[in-house]
């Protein structure tokens, strides 16, 4: 089933220095159907961030449609976006935005807090806590962990409130190699476990982990890429192989 249709998607931005526009988003279509793990790559520039932030309901398109099970979002009134957000995405960002004032439970805590939904909460962080590998850490605060602990904090913050759909902006570019693989095995269980992932790298072994990457050039998806029955491995050289097709202007 269908759970995001991004419908010709375009996004025009005006320079504040003239009266150039910059076309960011050309002509962008594509589906992602419930339970699917998507990356989307290409070059600095590309559109890919500008992609996201326009699903994320953080950027207006200029024109197209972007549905959420149906839902246009462009016909969400500003005062509603938050609460919107808060209601039906998760958000993985590579820097994780934790509040260091708030202990790791209660930055967890935080999206249900904001809805006024905290029914049940200790089951749900329990549960979490415990897959997420984070249960002595609970009561810490973000400044004494180290950057893989504290991304598995922003995670766990992010599935807190079961979000239809999980997008995360180079999740893995702050951390080193070990716990990059980590965070990446922790998102193929969340993936194993029904969660709709759209996340935007620049890594292809990250990419790897995903059963369908989209190649963003010039502001169109020049290409897809399926998993099939290919090993990490196979989608890792698969993946450099378009890349490099990508950035040498082939198709």
């Amino acid at each position: 089933m269908t759970l995001l249709a991004v419908n010709h998607l375009k996004k025009e931005y005006k320079s504040k220095r003239s009266t150039q526009k910059v076309l960011a988003l050309k002509d962008v279509d594509f589906q992602v159907n419930e339970g699917e793990f998507i990356a989307i790559m290409g070059e600095s520039g590309s559109g890919k961030s500008t992609l996201l932030n326009c699903i994320a309901t953080l950027d207006k398109p200029t024109a197209g449609h972007i549905l959420l099970k149906n839902d246009d979002l462009a016909n969400l009134k500003d005062k509603d976006l938050a609460a919107f957000r808060r209601d039906h995405l998760g958000f993985v960002f590579q820097d994780f935005n934790l509040l260091d004032t708030l202990s790791v439970k209660d930055n967890i805590y935080l999206p249900l807090v904001l809805a006024k939904n905290t029914k049940g909460k200790e089951e749900k962080l329990a549960h979490l806590a415990k897959q997420l590998g984070i249960e002595d850490l609970l009561n810490k605060y973000p400044y004494e962990l180290s950057g893989g602990q504290q991304q598995r904090v922003a995670i766990g913050r992010a599935l807190i409130t079961k979000p239809e759909l999980l997008l995360c902006d180079e999740p893995t570019g702050a951390l080193d190699s070990k716990n990059a693989a980590d965070i990446l095995n922790l998102f193929d269980e969340c993936h194993e476990n029904g969660q709709t992932i759209l996340m935007v790298t620049h890594s292809s072994l990250s990419a790897s982990h995903a059963g369908r990457v989209l190649f963003i050039k010039d502001g169109t998806v020049f290409h897809q890429l399926y998993r099939g029955d290919k090993s990490e491995q196979e989608m890792l050289v698969a993946i450099n192989e378009a890349m490099t097709n990508l950035l040498g202007g082939q198709s």
